[in-house]
């Protein structure tokens, strides 16, 4: 792999991974056509961990009062208590993550042998997307705490964002969304969801052998983890402002213009 196919990838990672368009999906495309054949192991783990670096930075107050909240257990703080609920909520929300995670782990290669799946799948994305959008519109109020089912549902379809194509952000926070959460809730409850299950696909990553490159990969691969770390940043800043201004169906119209035109160019391909 090249710097420049390295720095393509660092920036397709840490734009699509937080913005509701789909991380996998896009680089299961973006490999289908540089003829990269099957997911590079190695180089995705670094990916990852750039953007896992990222949401730790962005979110660095908030894991503080987490932090502090689990220290300070006993304490009746009402800021402090709150903390906790989302701890409980991360815990709950990640259990059926994991499941869906060992089931996916398993199958993973078949997403990557055509762009059909993550194109079909981007087609979901948007509906997804759509149909959250206009539930928060209809309601007139939110809820501004997460219970049992909303952390099941939100933890469930991250799992299902493990196939490529489907976006993780966005639908965790379609989720949340639809589910009446409140729009800053959804987002910060989707983004700390996100560590833990990064955390534990690298480390399901690492029970296995994963094949180092032959030669001449520290420079790419550095380079593009920086790349995934500092477009992440921006892409979370960029998706919480978007998403206060009630615009999430404008990812909806991209999921279904590159899900629609990859499908509609293979068919044409395939025809002639």
């Amino acid at each position: 792999m090249s710097t420049l196919q390295a720095l393509l990838l660092g920036i397709i990672q840490g734009f699509t991974e937080f913005l509701p368009i789909s991380s996998s999906g896009h680089l299961a495309i973006i490999q289908h056509y540089m003829g990269i054949k099957g997911p590079v192991i190695f180089f995705d783990v670094l990916l990852h961990g750039g953007t896992l670096a990222a949401v730790v930075v962005f979110f660095r107050k908030e894991l503080y009062l987490i932090i502090i909240s689990i220290i300070r257990f006993n304490c009746p703080d009402e800021r402090l208590t709150s903390e906790r609920h989302i701890v409980l909520a991360i815990i709950i929300g990640t259990i059926p993550t994991a499941f869906l995670g060992v089931v996916f782990y398993k199958v993973k290669d078949i997403f990557f042998q055509s762009s059909i799946i993550p194109a079909a799948m981007l087609l979901f994305t948007g509906i997804f997307l759509w149909v959250g959008e206009k539930y928060s519109v209809s309601r007139p109020h939110s809820k501004q705490k997460i219970n049992f089912i909303d952390a099941l549902f939100i933890g469930i379809m991250q799992g299902v964002a493990l196939i490529p194509g489907v976006s993780r952000s966005g639908t965790t926070i379609s989720s949340g969304l639809i589910r009446g959460l409140d729009r800053e809730l959804s987002f910060r409850y989707s983004f700390l969801l996100f560590i833990p299950a990064v955390i534990g696909a690298l480390l399901l990553e690492n029970k296995t052998s994963i094949p180092l490159p032959s030669d001449n990969f520290t420079l790419p691969y550095t380079a593009g983890t920086l790349t995934a770390f500092i477009t992440g940043i921006v892409a979370l800043a960029l998706l919480k402002k978007i998403l206060q201004n009630r615009s999430l169906v404008i990812f909806s119209w991209y999921c279904w213009g590159l899900g629609g035109g990859l499908i509609l160019w293979e068919t044409i391909k395939a025809i002639l």
